[in-house]
Order: C-alpha cells, then sequence, then structure tokens
C-alpha cells in the first residue's frame, strides 16, 4: 500500500508528524476504487467536471481566466490587477459532481510570496460563494497561507448554511517541517466516524466525526487559491498555485432519501416527508401512506467494484412504524429477504447480511409495507468487506 521515501521528527503527542520527500499516491487501506480523477493533461481545464471559483472576498475576485491548464498541470495564477473592487485576483475549481465518503488526494505546491491562501477542500457548492445555503460539512485537506509556507491547517467546520456556524470545529494548525512551496501529496481519507490527514503518506492528524455530531452532506472539491489575511506582497507577482492531479477513491455505497437524485433513490406509491430525522444530524426521512400495502422505497448503488458487501438498513423506531417491514436485499441475481418491526428496539443501523455482488447497479434493496402502520425510509449503507 502506502510508500514514503522519508520521515523527520515526530512534532507532537498527537500523533502529527514531519516528513520529507514525496510519497506514492494511494489510498491508504485496501478495497478502495477510482471514482473521480483529473490529471490536468489537456490544454485546458475539463468544463464538464469544474465549475470556476468566482466569489469575491477578502483580498481578491476570483477569475475564470486565471485557471489554466498545461504541460499536465492546473495553475491558479496570482495576480495583482483592479477587478470587482478589488487590487488583486485569484480562482480556483470546484467539481461538479458531489461525493461523501472515501479518499481524497491531491499533489499540489503553493506559491511563493505572502497574501495567499491556497485550499483542497470539500464543501458544497458550486463556486460562487462560500456561504452556500445547503453548505453543512467542511473538510480541509490543507490550508496555507503563503505568510507561513511551512505551516498548514487540517480539519473539519461545520456550517448551518449561508454561513451560519455549526457547533463543531476540530482541526489542527502545525508546522510540517518541510518547504511547502515544493511539491507534496495530500490526502485525506472520510469514513462514517472520522477524517484522517495525510501528508506524503503519513498519517498527521485524525479527527472523530459522527453523523450525529453534525449534518455529513455530499460535498464538492475545491482546489482554490485567494488573497487572505494579509496584503499580498506584490513584488512576487505574477505568481501561480500549481495542482498536479486530484484524484478520488470510494470504497463503501450510502444511499439515502436526499442524496442527489443520479445517487439511486426511488419510490412507488404514496410518501411523505416525516418529521423524524435519519443517520445523519437533521437528514429527512421519508414515511409511506399509513396501514396500506405495496407502497415501495428501493436503494441502488452504483458499485464500482465487484466483491462481498455488508448491508445495513437504518431502522427508525417509532409506535407508529410498520411492524413488519419487508426488505428485499437482490445480490447477483439472488433475493433474500428479511422482516424488520420497525415499532421496537433502537433506531440505527441493522445488517441484512454479507453477500457477493458484481460491479454496477444490478444490486437493491426494497423495502416494501406490510399494510400495518407507516413503512419508513431513510438509508442504506454497503460496506465492503
Amino acid at each position: 500500500m502506502r510508500k514514503t521515501t522519508g520521515l523527520v521528527a515526530l512534532l507532537a503527542a498527537t500523533a502529527i508528524t514531519a516528513l520529507a520527500a514525496p510519497a506514492q499516491a494511494d489510498p491508504p487501506r485496501a478495497g478502495y476504487t477510482l471514482v473521480f480523477n483529473d490529471d490536468f493533461d489537456g490544454t485546458a481545464v475539463d468544463e464538464s467536471k469544474w465549475n470556476y471559483r468566482t466569489d469575491v472576498k477578502a483580498y481578491s475576485a476570483q477569475r475564470p481566466q486565471n485557471v489554466t491548464v498545461s504541460g499536465g498541470l492546473m495553475s491558479i495564477n496570482l495576480k495583482q490587477e483592479s477587478y470587482a473592487g478589488k487590487d488583486f485576483t485569484g480562482g480556483g475549481l470546484v467539481s461538479k459532481q458531489r461525493f461523501r465518503y472515501g479518499y481524497y488526494e491531491t499533489r499540489a505546491k503553493i506559491n511563493d510570496g505572502s497574501g495567499w491562501h491556497s485550499s483542497f477542500w470539500l464543501l458544497a457548492g458550486d463556486g460562487s460563494t462560500t456561504y452556500s445555503p445547503e453548505a453543512r460539512t467542511e473538510v480541509d485537506g490543507f490550508e496555507i497561507d503563503s505568510i507561513s509556507p511551512t505551516n498548514v491547517h487540517q480539519g473539519v467546520h461545520t456550517w448551518d448554511g449561508a454561513g451560519v456556524s455549526g457547533p463543531y470545529h476540530p482541526g489542527s494548525t502545525y508546522n510540517t517541517g518541510v518547504d511547502l512551496r515544493q511539491w507534496h501529496i495530500w490526502g485525506f481519507d472520510w469514513s462514517e466516524t472520522s477524517v484522517k490527514f495525510y501528508l506524503d503518506g503519513v498519517l498527521t492528524y485524525t479527527v472523530s466525526y459522527t453523523p450525529s455530531q453534525w449534518t455529513h452532506d455530499y460535498v464538492n472539491i475545491w482546489l482554490t487559491s485567494i488573497a487572505y489575511g494579509t496584503i499580498p506582497d506584490v513584488s512576487k507577482l505574477p505568481s501561480a498555485v500549481q495542482f498536479d492531479y486530484v484524484r478520488y477513491w470510494q470504497k463503501d455505497y450510502y444511499v439515502d432519501n436526499d442524496s442527489p437524485a443520479a445517487y439511486g433513490y426511488s419510490e412507488t406509491g404514496t410518501w411523505y416527508d416525516s418529521t423524524l430525522t435519519g443517520w445523519t444530524y437533521g437528514s429527512p426521512t421519508r414515511y409511506a401512506a399509513c396501514h396500506t400495502a405495496g407502497h415501495t422505497a428501493t436503494w441502488r448503488p452504483n458499485l464500482r467494484a465487484s466483491g462481498t458487501y455488508q448491508v445495513y438498513v437504518y431502522k427508525i423506531v417509532h409506535s407508529g412504524s410498520d411492524p413488519n417491514g419487508r426488505y428485499d436485499l437482490v445480490h447477483d441475481g439472488v433475493t433474500s429477504t428479511t422482516y424488520i418491526n420497525g415499532t421496537s428496539g433502537s433506531t440505527g443501523w441493522v445488517s441484512l447480511g454479507s453477500y457477493y455482488f458484481p460491479a454496477g447497479t444490478g444490486g437493491y434493496v426494497m423495502v416494501s409495507a406490510s399494510g400495518s402502520g407507516c413503512a419508513r425510509a431513510d438509508a442504506v449503507r454497503f460496506v465492503r468487506v
């Protein structure tokens, strides 16, 4: 798996590590499949994959024209110029596709000269603002202020939309011991329980972040640089922040009722929004028309790799739930059926078993209302084993 070519001193008791030369790019655990990547091998930004960052913030306005692709690199060109009421311009790219759990990685180097804030991060949004009303989780793979080119911040921020701060902001700012104006590989592995951060293949920081703490939403990948913190050193301009590639690997698959439409949730019959929340903080759930049979909800993941997956459904316990909900799990052409009483026990993940699935969308879970109580639908997860 991960390879490193050099490693210097342990910096702190919190497992923050300084290191030397770049590492081999690779997810930190087995079982991952590459889902999204851009090696920037063309001569222009692939606009089928990316939006541009176009907001006006701090000391700069962000312009699409500042983002260029050539020689296998994406460059965010940093300039002293008057635009949109600012004296400096930066920019960046924001993925059009949204993701959630998995391993994210890029290889990057920052500019020389103070005044620029460069980042590899996740947040729901299209690049027009960092204050999207739908934003809930932010993950910062790196935030580097160029005035301190050996220091980095890694961590998580929570938001309640439109720039309103959430309750949880764990993170670490530390001296890496290396010059970040040179090429380095940055990665982070986001799971249901934590985010683990890496620099050149070495684990640098781990933060606990569970679905009960805040909403784990779908997010976009941001590669950006803006003038921030201090007025840029004009003697170093123009300059550029560069990215060699960006990649996202996925291992486990979560499908829920508030997923983007293409991510595999569907219904038949009559369903309504429920006041009961689901598996992650504040997430909406659904219920079928009560005391009538035949309503169905289906969770159909697009599995990128064949293999054995343990499948779980999120059970919402309520006195009015269906006491005999039928769950049909289709795996490699075989149907396995489980009946779940939604009126007793505890709310949480319930295993439907572990089975082989081929790659693709042939496998799924379908719940059918029994005609007693109200069938409920939230989320299903497929965990690769």
